[in-house]
């Protein structure tokens, strides 16, 4: 990474990427609509892991590091989605016993489902746990192919994509409520999941990055 790229350069060039990357990968998911039923779609593997691996090293000039952070992209959403399966049940369970001590949880389930998780049967803020789980298995790749702090990506990773998972269907459903736009709820929830998650991945490369 050139050293002369401000942190907020930085930061801003990498939210496009995955934002743009969760961006599609909601616009995929509404297309699938009635019968999808899982919100990590194998498209979704190459679409995050190709934009969010290039945002990574947008000003890095080899093309050795470029493919690097590619791969990584790609080898951690694979592992991390294809892992889903396995862990759901336990971090769901867990996720949703959480949830239950948040303040506004005395809210009926269906109006709080209503924001958390997308129409028709898509649960987004449910799983955050799930998300947390995948995000830390992507900052694991990127930080072992880019060489940062291992841990310093995966806690980032995790809490990124768990927050994302619990704003992003918040403000998507406002949105498209507003609009009357389903699709407009699955663009919004999706980009805001994809531009957290790279902020806070990017904030933990470019500290690792810059550190002497």
């Amino acid at each position: 990474m050139e050293r002369n790229i401000s942190l907020a350069k930085y930061l801003l060039v990498c939210a496009l990427g995955f934002g743009l990357g969760g961006f599609l990968w909601g616009w995929l998911l509404y297309s699938e609509l009635p019968d999808l039923e899982y919100p990590f779609h194998f498209m979704a593997i190459i679409i995050m892991g190709l934009f969010g691996g290039l945002s990574l090293v947008w000003f890095d000039k080899s093309v050795r590091n470029i493919s690097k952070s590619v791969l990584a992209g790609l080898l951690g959403f694979s592992v991390g989605f294809v892992a889903t399966p396995i862990v759901n049940y336990f971090f769901f369970m867990y996720g949703i016993t959480l949830l239950s001590f948040l303040p506004f949880y005395f809210i009926e389930t269906e109006i709080l489902n209503k924001f958390l998780n997308l129409s028709p049967n898509i649960y987004i803020g449910d799983m955050w746990t799930i998300f947390a789980f995948v995000g830390a298995v992507v900052g694991l790749f990127y930080s072992l192919f880019l060489k940062t702090k291992i841990w310093s990506l995966i806690w980032r990773g995790g809490i990124g994509f768990a927050l994302g998972s619990l704003i992003g269907p918040v403000i998507g459903n406002l949105l498209g409520n507003t609009v009357n736009s389903l699709l407009v709820s699955y663009l919004t929830t999706f980009c805001l999941m994809g531009i957290i998650l790279g902020l806070f991945l990017s904030w933990g490369v470019y500290k690792c990055k810059k550190l002497p």
